[in-house]
């Protein structure tokens, strides 16, 4: 699912009550376009307690639909630990794979949903195998993103052979084998988690364990994580794995581009410590590190190379960073044509979603228009000022205004304006001008005249990420486009043209 949305609906409607009464219920009652794009600026930092973790591990198990396995302590425990792990002491490498995420983490949820993978899965999965690094090789020989082992990439389809070919680098060909092999694991144990658990332990190895189980009738964590057959890397996988899922739920859910960065205090113990000896030394002991509360002593992770005590946590009070910031190439953008044209004809009225990073000056701008016009069409605006989410009116948009995603019709001729492989924003720009000015060529107007990379950019921010204008965009992208904004006059121009 993008996390972009339509940021502009057309209408012909003429203003008054009937406008006022509908956006009413726009701003009020649920809003596909609102809902998807308002910002959450008054959110809490991640938090590790104990119920807190207990209770959206419930919510993402019933999310996923997951029957066949049921959170217990135990995993509670160490998924607390994990989130404290990845969100405070190694929240900076957490942010550097959330940003590396950016560039494949649209196709990934795209195969992943093809084969009924949930979507919190699709970034959970590749942030803890490989860190989002194609190019990760383990010290078992693993490679890839999706850390294939020779045998298992073959059977999946990846061709490895003695010329250098090694397609378990290729990211979108081994997205899909590993799709391939969580189905078919699913498939096996009716369980999103005990395919992640296969993923990583191998499909055998996990029969093996649930055909010890002993004789608890349910399906719980702890006697896997007791069940001596696993290393400590293969204990620690799940929780680890459920811990990013529910980073990645938090992020969407307050559509925050990364992790915040709080002040800390921490040690790390790799011997094994009494956890009474730690909580008479350690003030707050339990509020830092809610994992500890039901243990005796501490548990060594391999997968942080020793148990991370903190010992002091300061939470900053600004969200400055953790909200995506445009690069600053797509910050001014350039206007075509000048904003005193005037309209002619059948002008219509866009309504637009508020995001995070405009302003009524810079919405202006855009849109050839002066916030005086803006606040006179919006009249809540001059009380309560602009807020990421309401949704106002922009009067005297072209005729031609319209939204091109993917498989459009430019001027009654069907075309595919999507991404081609490798393709840059510049030069993707400059081949939908192209298209749109040869099929409209008879149009009264110039369309496709204001189209530039950085508009471009503008509608589709949560989809491209932190790109350049020469950044190599994946194929297939259906990007949001807008024809035009204002009236462009040609010769055969009329003051009032007939739609």
């Amino acid at each position: 699912m993008k996390l972009s949305s339509l940021f502009f609906r057309k209408t012909d409607r003429k203003p008054g009550i009937v406008f006022f009464i509908l956006l009413f219920f726009a701003l009020f009652q649920s809003n596909p376009a609102m809902a998807e794009n308002r910002v959450n600026l008054n959110f809490k930092p991640l938090t590790f307690d104990l119920n807190t973790v207990e209770k959206q591990l419930n919510e993402m198990m019933a999310d996923w639909g997951e029957t066949a396995f049921d959170v217990d302590d135990l995993l509670v425990r160490h998924v607390s630990y994990f989130i404290k792990y990845y969100t405070v002491q190694n929240v900076d490498r957490s942010n550097k794979i959330i940003r590396r995420s950016e560039k494949y983490l649209h196709y990934i949820k795209k195969t992943f949903k093809k084969y009924s993978i949930v979507e919190d899965v699709a970034f959970a999965l590749p942030f803890v195998e490989s860190g989002f690094n194609p190019h990760a090789r383990s010290n078992a020989g693993a490679l890839g993103m999706f850390q294939f082992i020779d045998g298992t990439a073959i059977h999946y389809g990846l061709k490895i052979n003695d010329n250098g070919q090694d397609e378990r680098r290729d990211y979108k060909k081994s997205t899909v084998a590993c799709a391939k092999y969580l189905r078919d694991n699913r498939r096996v144990f009716a369980s999103t988690v005990l395919s992640l658990s296969s993923y990583h332990h191998g499909t055998k190895m996990v029969t093996d364990v649930l055909l010890n189980y002993g004789d608890d009738p349910g399906r719980t964590f702890g006697p896997i994580f007791k069940n001596s057959a696993l290393g400590p890397f293969s204990r620690e996988y799940v929780p680890q794995c459920l811990a990013a899922a529910l980073i990645y739920r938090y992020l969407k859910q307050n559509r925050l581009a990364m992790l915040s960065v709080p002040g800390f205090e921490s040690k790390s113990l790799r011997a094994k410590t009494s956890v009474k000896f730690l909580k008479n030394k350690i003030q707050n002991l339990y509020k830092l590190n809610p994992d500890l509360q039901y243990a005796r002593s501490i548990y060594p992770y391999a997968g942080s190379n020793g148990y991370v005590l903190l010992t002091k946590i300061v939470y900053p009070s600004s969200t400055t960073g953790m909200v995506r910031t445009y690069p600053d190439w797509a910050k001014n953008l350039e206007l075509h044509p000048p904003a005193g044209t005037k309209i002619k004809g059948l002008p219509k009225t866009i309504q637009y979603v508020v995001q995070t990073h405009n302003d009524l000056s810079g919405i202006a701008a855009i849109f050839g228009t002066s916030v005086k016009v803006l606040k006179f069409s919006n009249r809540f605006l001059v009380k309560q000022g602009l807020q990421p989410g309401d949704v106002i009116e922009i009067k005297g948009m072209a005729p031609t205004t319209r939204v091109l995603d993917g498989k459009s019709v430019v001027c009654d001729k069907p075309r595919v304006l999507a991404t081609q492989e490798d393709e840059t924003l510049e030069t993707f720009c400059k081949r939908v001008v192209k298209t749109i000015r040869a099929d409209c060529s008879l149009s009264p107007w110039q369309m496709g005249e204001n189209l530039s990379p950085e508009l471009i950019y503008y509608w589709n921010h949560d989809v491209l990420g932190s790109i350049q204008p020469d950044t190599p965009l994946e194929g297939g992208l259906s990007l949001r486009i807008y024809s035009d904004y204002r009236w462009h006059k040609t010769a055969t121009d009329k003051d009032h043209v007939a739609f």
